[in-house]
């Protein structure tokens, strides 16, 4: 028997190295609303929290209103999907280990943040959409990480019967840690993606990785 018999991914930073397509969009986001790109520096150590676009927005312009934020999300999301296709790949064995966790009996869910037809879009092209069980990315109204009705609401309903116990958050920043902390499951940090090392292991997640397929040997 499996230790973890449903496997939580995040997407950026944890199966692909998105941190330049991103970062190029917001800064032509940024320009677009009028708002002088911080160095890209600062932009990184942002997106090293895990944010949504509106929390990264609210951040870098307090007191902004909610039609100046809306207005940044749509720059964002018209400039992605071209940067998404270009900058965009894979961490070196990533679409081995879902087949790994495939093999093992385990079902792989893919749960982030970012806007749901991107992950789609991206899953696709990498020809990984038919082997995750379920995607659940950034939707309108739904709860998103690091809030525990993520769990409650968007993840439990999907597998009647499942126990807590059952679940592994795998995730490469502050936000998949306490997300999985608040849902009471176990987390393992995946040290190269975009997160804060003091940071996360200051949050002192259950396991750590290095290489994504260190993920097969951990819950074989």
């Amino acid at each position: 028997m499996t230790r973890f018999p449903i496997v939580l991914l995040d997407y950026d930073g944890t199966l692909a190295e998105t941190r330049p397509a991103i970062l190029r969009s917001l800064a032509v986001a940024l320009k677009e609303c009028d708002v002088p790109p911080p160095p890209l520096e600062e932009l990184a150590q942002e997106l090293a929290r895990g944010a949504t676009l509106g929390e990264l927005f609210r951040t870098l312009m307090p007191g902004s209103t909610a039609e100046q934020e809306q207005h940044f999300i749509a720059a964002y999301r018209n400039h992605y999907p071209a940067a998404d296709q270009e900058e965009t790949f894979l961490f070196d064995g990533a679409a081995e280990m879902i087949e790994g966790l495939h093999r093992l009996g385990i079902k792989p869910v893919i749960l982030s943040n970012k806007h749901r037809p991107f992950v789609d879009a991206s899953l696709e092209r990498f020809g990984l959409t038919g082997r995750v069980a379920a995607v659940l990315g950034s939707e309108p109204s739904q709860p998103a990480k690091p809030d525990a009705r993520v769990m409650t609401d968007r993840v439990l309903p999907l597998f009647p019967g499942a126990a807590i116990e059952d679940f592994l958050m795998v995730g490469d920043t502050v936000t998949d840690i306490r997300f999985a902390q608040a849902a009471g499951i176990a987390v393992c940090w995946v040290s190269y993606g975009h997160g804060l090392e003091q940071a996360c292991r200051g949050l002192k997640p259950d396991f750590e990785i290095s290489d994504v397929r260190d993920l097969l040997k951990l819950v074989g």
